[in-house]
């Protein structure tokens, strides 16, 4: 059962941490934890903004029809035993009620991750699990870009970000238990737009996200659930334009089935809603479906 539930835990815990109005955020990678030498996973995703909570606050219903539809590959492969480098790359397309389509590349992330916490002997505690560093390039158009009152041409951030985390899992008898936390910071960055009258630095500071989730196991089949924080520093404006921002907080809340095809493969389909738990803050809040496929080649 381990193959099994290395193979499903990031499947399981790559939940959509930012709604489709504002881009990507942080997701965490699908690394190896199996006995692999390398695999790809595919994931495609359905969301919906539903809420609009403001800084103050105060919960504000959306019903422009705001949706993100994203194409996501993901891959890693063993560089050495212990290192392995990996990659995200995101498709959206996005629509909202009178407004145009856009569609194209979000924030491709990159990935080194090394197993700092091999299972070499048997324990009923010690997890298992690896250390990684991660970087997100800015390669899609952001809030600073946009030019549309309803956001659907933004599918990212806009800024350079450097990170790293933790994963860890364990597994006892039918059920398993993982975490996954990161941290990263996001460069400053000068931006010249019409909307804040000139050039202005734009600074958002350190991020985080937290992950804990509890699966159930049946022969090929998984259930599981997963809570994810999300954290983003205040993004603060001088210049032009001056303003200390807001920091974003919002909570994820995730159910997911998953059925393993073979020993190489799996296939897991989950639902994910940002408004059912926490108090956010600053933040957009969707309702994703995501259906993931992930391929493994054993060493």
């Amino acid at each position: 059962m381990k193959y099994f539930v290395s193979l499903l835990i990031f499947l399981n815990s790559s939940l959509s941490l930012a709604a489709s109005c504002c881009g990507g955020s942080f997701s965490f990678p699908a690394l190896i934890l199996a006995d692999d030498k390398a695999q790809v996973t595919s994931t495609y995703s359905y969301a919906q903004v539903s809420d609009e909570v403001l800084a103050n606050g105060k919960w504000l219903r959306r019903q422009d029809g705001n949706l993100a539809q994203t194409l996501k590959l993901e891959g890693a492969a063993l560089v050495s035993d212990s290192f392995q480098a990996g990659f995200s790359v995101p498709v959206m397309m996005k629509s909202a009620d009178n407004s145009s389509d856009s569609s194209g590349v979000g924030d491709i992330s990159l990935y080194l991750g090394h197993e700092t916490f091999p299972e070499r002997t048997y324990s009923r505690w010690k997890p298992k699990g690896l250390t990684f560093l991660q970087v997100t390039l800015p390669t899609s158009p952001s809030i600073y870009d946009s030019s549309i009152t309803t956001a659907t041409d933004i599918r990212g951030r806009g800024f350079y970000s450097v990170g790293g985390g933790v994963a860890l899992m364990k597994a006892w008898a039918t059920w398993d238990s993982n975490y996954n936390g990161e941290i990263h910071y996001s460069l400053p960055r000068t931006i010249s737009n019409e909307a804040y009258g000139g050039d202005v630095e734009v600074k958002p500071g350190f991020g985080t996200t937290q992950t804990v989730g509890l699966g159930w196991n049946r022969g090929d089949y998984r259930i599981g659930s997963a809570l994810t924080y999300l954290y983003e520093d205040a993004i603060r404006l001088s210049g032009a334009t001056s303003s200390d921002g807001t920091a974003q907080k919002n909570f994820t809340l995730g159910f997911s089935g998953s059925y393993m095809i073979n020993l190489e493969s799996a296939v897991t389909v989950s639902y994910s809603d940002q408004s059912w738990i926490g108090n956010p803050v600053n933040s957009s809040l969707s309702k994703t479906i995501n259906i993931s496929y992930q391929q493994r080649w054993p060493r």
